[in-house]
């Protein structure tokens, strides 16, 4: 799920699993993360390029997209089994409801096919690291979870694309990429060592006036 910091940022705030879990979790998805980032790696480098803008969505990189909570099921209407996708929001979508992202433009919504589209390297990471239930969860923090196609229109819709665009950057140029969980507890760990800093440098200036 993501979640607001100073207005600016999006904060990963992981739903509660007993520490079996996730160590289970971890433990299975090693291999799958693994060929993830071996593909990844393969589009960035561009060693094994299928179309001239993008390749075919890798296929570890789908299993593990179909992997993520909400994401067997279309974010609007709760169809089964979705197969295109809102890159703009990492989310995946029926095919009537695509139609509709469409109608929004692509500065509002940008619509792909998973099987019939070619991809690029920040689409998929866009993807992998977004997610219905994510989306769902921020709609319903801010109370337009009946609003449906308006919700789309909103400068919290706005927010969320925009700062989603800025997480996939961010991930992108960490380097290898290692899962959703690493990200974000990379980025958890940046946020305290800022924290430190201005605490630190709030007593410095203290201590100098007095």
């Amino acid at each position: 799920m993501i979640a607001t910091h100073n207005n600016s940022q999006l904060l990963a705030v992981h739903t509660t699993t007993t520490e079996h879990q996730q160590q289970q979790q971890q433990q299975t998805s090693v291999p799958m993360i693994r060929n993830v980032s071996n593909e990844l790696e393969a589009i960035r480098c561009g060693s094994h390029r299928t179309v001239a803008d993008g390749v075919a969505f890798p296929m570890a990189c789908r299993s593990m997209l179909y992997n993520l909570p909400g994401n067997s099921y279309c974010a609007d209407c709760g169809a089964a089994r979705p197969e295109w996708a809102s890159v703009s929001y990492g989310i995946l979508l029926c095919v009537r409801c695509s139609g509709r992202h469409r109608s929004f433009g692509v500065q509002i919504s940008r619509v792909r096919s998973i099987d019939m589209d070619a991809w690029s390297h920040s689409q998929i990471m866009a993807m992998l690291e977004g997610g219905n239930e994510q989306l769902t969860s921020f709609f319903d923090r801010h109370g337009m979870s009946g609003m449906m196609d308006r919700r789309y229109q909103t400068k919290a819709a706005l927010f969320y694309r925009s700062n989603l665009q800025k997480h996939v950057e961010t991930v992108a140029n960490a380097g290898e990429y290692k899962g959703r969980e690493a990200a974000r507890r990379r980025y958890h760990q940046q946020s305290k060592e800022k924290i430190h800093q201005t605490v630190a440098c709030s007593k410095a200036k203290t201590a100098t006036v007095q």
